[in-house]
């Protein structure tokens, strides 16, 4: 990758963050982030944009239900600074300029001391606006940074969703190095993507892990007839499909590719003929299950997308399912980790910075060091305002209640899939594949996969007698 991708190096980051310490440094602050320190009884106003009602509104769920958890773990504790904390929900529903008009009404706001954008419509028509003016702004679920458009060193926006760069980049490292494809196609939403970002990742990526790519097809995102990409490609016959779209575009391409009989089945069968190619996709296309509840049997165990460590919410050291639980009697359902910690950023920001002062919380988070608070530590820097780094990013892999997929040498479920675990009755989910990132995910986050290894979370195929893992399976 080129760009601003270039300084997320593992080492830099290690450097910035004070090296291994990141992950005890993050981990020591878990509970006690946002302590109480003043007598001052008024509270600290944060405001939120999300489509809490319109198409968008399972997003917004998420959103509520992790801001409500969150601020009543925050006020029973204390406060910030003495301070309770107060999210002020605004509704964007799904019209653009409802987002914009929020944003500049709460901008007016002088006792609110930062915004979080949570998959709202309308944020490219108030980017420009949202930089001139010192009003904090964490974006959740949207990817300024990969556009290029999130901004440098005192700009005050920051970003905690998971940059798609990083997730393409560590696919084609998977897809490279791990399962030895040699080929690669994309299959995308081009309406999704006007400025040609996600074709221009793909092609950095997979060509640069050294993979040949065969073939672009586009389509719309009301699109229903995928015949005559899917021929196309069929003659291309690359070893992996890369998919970019809405969950529903990703259920009916899978099922148009059984319908064709080119199902994935598993390496070998991709490397060969007739096609059957191996599924990847975004996070955006395949990151939650809704994609396979619709494809049914044409969704196919092994098929990988990516996304952040701190977002295996079957992980009991995270704190977020356990203030879901105490405080709403709710588990997560996915995601409920980054409103809340788009929460810390500002709340933190207000509290090492000593003031409300809008331009000062700004600075404070660029200061500010690693920090722990609904899941995984993150940090912020003057010349990184994303909270996710390229070490963070974890490969996951569609796997079924009823069992793994067969396969020789066999492989084991996760404990999350066992009795009492989170996804115990849920048909299908998305499991963190542990071997491909498993010494990137070690180097900044040691106590996490340490949790991960030993208590047995995530599809960890195959083991050897020593406990290492090896590339050996056959499906993933």
């Amino acid at each position: 990758m080129t760009g601003q991708h270039d300084m997320f190096s593992r080492r830099r980051f290690l450097r910035m963050a004070g090296g291994a310490g990141l992950a005890a440094a993050g981990t020591s602050l878990s509970g006690t982030l946002l302590s109480s320190c003043s007598s001052s009884d008024d509270r600290l106003k944060v405001g939120v944009i999300a489509p809490f009602s319109g198409p968008g509104a399972p997003m917004g769920s998420v959103v509520n239900t992790s801001l409500e958890a969150a601020v009543k773990h925050l006020n029973t504790s204390g406060g910030v600074e003495g301070r309770k904390v107060e999210v002020l929900l605004r509704d964007a529903g799904a019209e653009p300029a409802s987002g914009a008009r929020l944003y500049r009404e709460l901008v007016d706001q002088r006792e609110v001391v930062g915004v979080l954008w949570c998959g709202a419509l309308g944020l490219d028509q108030v980017l420009s606006q949202m930089r001139e003016n010192e009003l904090p702004v964490v974006i959740v679920f949207d990817d300024p940074f990969s556009r290029g458009v999130l901004g440098g060193p005192s700009s005050p926006l920051f970003q905690m969703e998971v940059p798609s760069a990083f997730v393409t980049e560590a696919l084609a490292t998977y897809a490279a190095t791990d399962r030895g494809y040699t080929s690669a196609a994309l299959l995308h939403d081009a309406s999704l993507d006007p400025d040609g970002n996600i074709e221009r990742e793909f092609e950095e990526a997979f060509g640069g892990a050294g993979l040949e790519v065969r073939s672009t097809e586009t389509f719309a995102t009301d699109d229903t007839d995928y015949e005559a990409q899917l021929q196309r490609l069929q003659v291309a016959a690359p070893q992996v499909l890369f998919l970019d779209g809405l969950p529903v575009n990703a259920a009916a391409v899978v099922k148009a590719l059984a319908a064709m009989g080119a199902s994935y089945v598993d390496t070998p069968t991709a490397k060969g003929l007739p096609w059957h190619p191996h599924i990847f996709g975004s996070t955006r296309a395949l990151g939650d299950s809704s994609w396979a509840d619709l494809a049914g049997e044409a969704a196919k165990v092994g098929t990988v997308t990516g996304g952040r460590i701190g977002g295996l919410i079957y992980q009991p050291s995270f704190s977020i399912a356990a203030w879901m639980q105490e405080f709403l009697g709710e588990q997560p359902t996915g995601g409920e980790e980054q409103p809340a910690d788009a929460l810390a950023t500002v709340l933190e920001g207000v509290k090492r910075a000593g003031t409300s002062d809008r331009r000062q919380v700004i600075l404070a988070i660029e200061a500010t060091r690693p920090m722990a608070f609904a899941s995984t530590a993150f940090a912020y820097a003057p010349d990184r305002h994303v909270a996710v780094t390229p070490d963070d990013i974890v490969i996951r892999t569609l796997e079924r209640l009823r069992g793994p997929a067969p396969t020789d040498p066999p492989y084991e479920l996760g404990a999350e899939w066992s009795r009492g675990g989170l996804f115990d009755g849920t048909a299908t989910a998305a499991s963190q594949l542990v071997r491909p990132t498993l010494q990137s995910n070690r180097e900044i986050h040691p106590e996490v996969m340490a949790e991960v290894l030993e208590q047995g979370f995530g599809t960890q195929c195959t083991k050897r007698p020593d406990d290492t893992l090896s590339a050996a399976c056959k499906i993933h």
